[in-house]
């Protein structure tokens, strides 16, 4: 294992490949260490949606960079990055929200992100199985969708790779420490044991100017060992897959798929999966999990699906 480096990166998931990805291309001699396999952390648990949306007129130039980068990756790395450039549709129940989808216009022509805006008939025309008779219109963005996590993940570690980034998997960081020009970081190396991940007795010493942590869930233990505090905490999201649905699966034999269904008014998205629908409510008041660390036996897990929840939230 390489001991010395210019930039470390804990977190092997899509924010720390990215990373990794990045500064390697900018020419830093760069490391990225995860605990358990590439995506299997917040990552693995994340639905794939690319919202070019964003009121914010520097997020949004990121967003457009992301969307454009994805698109490249395959013929960069040989790898499909799961990218389904199926368009965006961001529905309007009123005329506020009408409004506001107004002054993102402003933004996104700033920033150069293409986008429509359609009336209830002229969604109604494109895609018939959409109801639209309480919609005031709708913002669209074709150049947008969604796409896999892992398979975005995976690729751009692939690239990562191939700037020169060495991924370690099966490491977990146990302590930071700054010696005033640089960065000490303590692991050790994990291994299997009835379907958990143990610590073996293998322990290391990676010393790196700069250290960036990309630790999802886990960044409440992160912020532990830093001694600092890390706002960010999961929240439950629940979302519905449904059998194949008739119409749907009619539709799609002489048509591409639905664009990526948002509706901020009613407060879900709904998209396209394997000839039916996955449903995303956006929940009030999500309960946080994990407020001080997720326990080493949570991998790849799922909480228990509570629909009451759901229908509780859904008759505010």
């Amino acid at each position: 294992m390489k001991t010395h480096v210019k930039a470390l990166v804990v977190g092997g998931g899509a924010v720390g490949t990215g990373i990794a990805y990045h500064l390697a291309k900018a020419g830093w001699d760069t490391m990225l260490v995860e605990r358990d396999e590439l995506t299997a952390g917040s990552t693995w648990h994340a639905a794939g949606l690319l919202p070019l949306f964003n009121m914010s007129y520097a997020t949004t130039h990121i967003h457009k960079y992301s969307v454009d980068f994805y698109k490249g990756l395959q013929a960069e790395t040989g790898l499909d990055a799961g990218f389904y450039v199926v368009g965006n549709l961001r529905m309007a129940q009123t005329d506020a929200r009408m409004d506001e989808y107004m002054l993102y216009s402003s933004v996104a022509e700033t920033a150069g992100v293409y986008h429509e805006f359609l009336s209830p008939a002229q969604i109604k025309d494109r895609w018939p199985l959409v109801r639209t008779d309480d919609l005031k219109g709708a913002l669209f963005h074709p150049q947008d969708g969604y796409i896999n996590p892992a398979d975005v993940t995976q690729a751009m570690a692939k690239g990562a790779r191939q700037h020169g980034v060495t991924i370690e998997r099966k490491i977990q960081v146990d302590g930071y420490r700054w010696t005033g020009s640089e960065w000490v970081v303590s692991v050790t190396r994990m291994v299997e044991q009835g379907g958990n991940l143990v610590p073996s007795d293998e322990k290391h010493e990676i010393h790196a100017e700069h250290v960036v942590t990309a630790t999802g869930n886990h960044a409440q233990r992160t912020a532990k060992l830093l001694g600092i505090k890390i706002p960010a905490i999961p929240v439950e999201h629940q979302y519905i897959v449904t059998e194949p649905d008739p119409a749907l699966v009619e539709w799609r034999k002489t048509n591409p798929q639905h664009p990526v269904l948002r509706d901020a008014d009613a407060k879900w998205y709904v998209r396209e999966e394997r000839g039916g629908w996955i449903l995303g409510p956006y929940e009030y008041g999500a309960p946080a999990r994990f407020e001080y660390g997720v326990p080493d036996s949570f991998r790849a897990d799922l909480f228990p699906l509570d629909l009451e929840r759901i229908e509780a939230d859904t008759c505010r």
